[in-house]
């Protein structure tokens, strides 16, 4: 029954974590007659992303302050006292879980922002060399495969275009997106159009190693993965069943013979608040190990 319980719990907080993380405020196309009077639905959304970044500001800057910390502390101890132990623990640990969220949103924001850029590389790559190799020019080349559908690939390649057209180097603008980005493949494929810009080379086939050894580092990280998680599922399988059973029947073993020997306030949280909390860093802790592919 427990084992079940506290499973159930970890799989919900799980949800609300990919659902806070996951989470982005809906843009919509103005419509015509809403541009006419110039005011659109997508202003409400830029609106929207504004009052919701100002609210985050403001909260980190006064969470940690002396008066709120004040009433937090306040708060927590009249939940101690009218509904007990379990409430207020529940109350500070989701307080301080919505701290780090705000804290670490723009991260977490970013980085989702880039999460198919390592998958759609190497097709747009490959696309690169095969236009180049047809006779276009570079730039081109680049508008192209910015007009293709690569994700954010295609989105931040149209942000170098943009940046070159208003007079900044084709080679400043492609070093600013692979320092932005961070990508080890992106890194290797601009270094390599950079150094062909200045010296020179075939640049079509160097793209197309490149595309190929991309594809084979995903293979390796996704079988190396996949290893890992084999061996992982069996401490998964003991800390978030095994390990709560056997623990449960040790004590009430334990309590037909010597009594109680830990309160049912501490139990309550164990099986409540601890365990849950171990499926939660596991899930998270899983999430983490997946390759960036």
């Amino acid at each position: 029954m427990f084992d079940k319980l506290f499973i159930n719990v970890g799989n919900v907080v799980l949800m609300l974590y990919n659902f806070l993380v996951n989470f982005r405020f809906p843009s919509f196309k103005s419509s015509k007659s809403s541009e006419d009077k110039g005011f659109g639905i997508s202003q409400i959304s830029n609106e929207n992303n504004n009052f919701f970044n100002k609210f985050r500001e403001n909260f980190i800057n006064n969470f940690l302050s002396k008066k709120v910390l004040a009433i937090l502390i306040i708060f927590a101890l009249i939940l101690f006292v009218f509904m007990g132990l379990e409430i207020s623990l529940m109350f500070i640990v989701l307080c301080m879980m919505f701290y780090i969220f705000m804290r670490f949103y723009p991260q977490m924001k970013q980085k989702r922002s880039y999460s198919d850029l390592n998958q759609e590389l190497p097709y747009a790559l490959r696309h690169m060399g095969i236009e180049l190799k047809s006779g276009k020019g570079l730039h081109d080349t680049l508008m192209t495969v910015a007009n293709a559908n690569y994700g954010s690939f295609s989105r931040e390649l149209s942000r170098v275009l943009e940046r070159v057209r208003y007079g900044e180097s084709t080679e400043n603008a492609l070093l600013e997106m692979s320092t932005r980005i961070g990508s080890d493949g992106l890194s290797r494929s601009v270094q390599q159009i950079v150094g062909t810009l200045r010296v020179g080379g075939n640049l079509a086939n160097s793209l197309e190693v490149i595309a190929d050894d991309i594809s084979f580092d995903m293979h390796v990280k996704l079988k190396d993965y996949s290893q890992r998680l084999n061996a992982f599922i069996l401490i998964y399988t003991f800390a978030a069943i095994l390990a709560p059973v056997i623990l449960l029947i040790m004590l009430m073993a334990a309590s037909t013979v010597m009594g109680d020997i830990v309160p049912s306030n501490i139990i309550i949280v164990m099986y409540v608040a601890f365990f849950p909390m171990v499926v939660v860093f596991m899930g998270i802790f899983i999430k983490k190990l997946e390759p960036e592919i």
